[in-house]
């Protein structure tokens, strides 16, 4: 049963987790924005199965977790240019929190973790069990979210056990995550910090910390389990985590609420998601299932249902899945990011 690879977090196991990691297997970790399937960072083998069991693409880096920022920054280079040298003092700033920072390699992490590139992702997350886990294991932690590649990311427990079985040792129920979607990523450079992915941080956040930021829109247009192009070629890496332009999304059709026609599906037919009160002008309609991700159309709220509401809608005999829409400011934009590539 998967249920049963489903532990409470205590002293013993944390630590059974540690030696889980230690010996090479992977387990499902909870955080404050999702879930991750973990491994040891430093071993290639159980790397490797991060990316069998995910169905990841091997051009695909993951992030690897610190307890602190002065471990993190053991495993990166960013004493060589006094702009980056600056950059991070801020960004850690942000730590412990939903923030990825993508920096010059230095640490011997396993190969797997950068896809072959020359910098490394790495974050501190703020979830007690995690930061437990982290400290007990003493080496940094990769942990991509706990879902099969291009599906919606997990932000509870038997989300975790119910895609990987035995694939995984255990999984540590942290409770749900508390924002809902992953972190937040930028990439260090000797001008400006590059926002590669938004997230749990807003791009408003960021601005006023750094002063400016350069927004990079480069998303990976390949499939879920390619590791090789049409010619053969192994692709080059990806700048980082969550670059993926089809991600987050369920196997039933999505589309936003902006390009529904009532005239071409029956109602019945459709799970629809919003993300304030339904509105008077659509109660007349029958949907077949509604859920409100916030009674005050509070955003990060929404975002903190989000996956879960769209992984439930995906389990129902629907035909179409209808999502609300929302602006970009605060975490708006990481909603809309994710909308929009579920919808993709």
């Amino acid at each position: 049963m998967a249920d049963s690879k489903i532990v409470v977090p205590t002293d013993a196991t944390i630590a059974a987790a540690a030696q889980a990691l230690a010996a090479g297997k992977l387990i499902g970790v909870p955080t404050e924005t999702v879930y991750g399937l973990a491994a040891d960072a430093t071993n290639q083998l159980a790397v490797e199965r991060i990316f069998q069991a995910k169905g990841r693409p091997a051009n695909n880096p993951l992030i690897a977790h610190f307890a602190n920022a002065d471990q993190a920054r053991r495993w990166i280079n960013v004493d060589d240019d006094a702009t980056i040298t600056w950059q991070w003092n801020l960004a850690t700033t942000f730590w412990p929190g939903p923030l990825t920072v993508v920096a010059p390699l230095r640490g011997s992490v396993a190969p797997a973790v950068t896809a072959g590139a020359e910098t490394l992702a790495v974050r501190v997350p703020n979830h007690p069990v995690m930061q437990s886990l982290l400290e007990s294991f003493a080496l940094p932690i990769a942990a991509p979210s706990a879902n099969r590649s291009n599906y919606v990311s997990p932000t509870q427990a038997n989300h975790v056990a119910t895609a990987f079985g035995d694939s995984i040792e255990m999984v540590l129920d942290g409770g749900p995550c508390d924002f809902g979607v992953e972190s937040t990523i930028i990439r260090l450079t000797p001008t400006v910090p590059q926002l590669l992915r938004p997230g749990g941080i807003s791009t408003e956040q960021l601005v006023s910390v750094f002063g400016d930021i350069e927004l990079i829109r480069h998303q990976a247009p390949a499939s879920p389990s390619a590791n090789t192009d049409s010619a053969g070629v192994e692709p080059a890496p990806l700048p980082s985590p969550g670059l993926m332009r089809k991600h987050y999304s369920p196997q039933t059709r999505l589309i936003k609420a902006s390009e529904f026609d009532l005239g071409k599906m029956n109602p019945a037919k459709v799970a629809r998601l919003y993300f304030t009160p339904q509105p008077q002008s659509d109660r007349p309609m029958a949907f077949g299932w509604i859920r409100v991700l916030s009674p005050t159309g509070d955003l990060n709220e929404v975002a903190r249902h989000l996956f879960a509401a769209i992984r439930e809608a995906d389990q129902l005999p629907c035909e179409l899945i209808v999502i609300d829409e929302c602006s970009n400011a605060g975490i708006g934009r990481a909603i809309m990011d994710r909308v929009h590539r579920a919808a993709t």
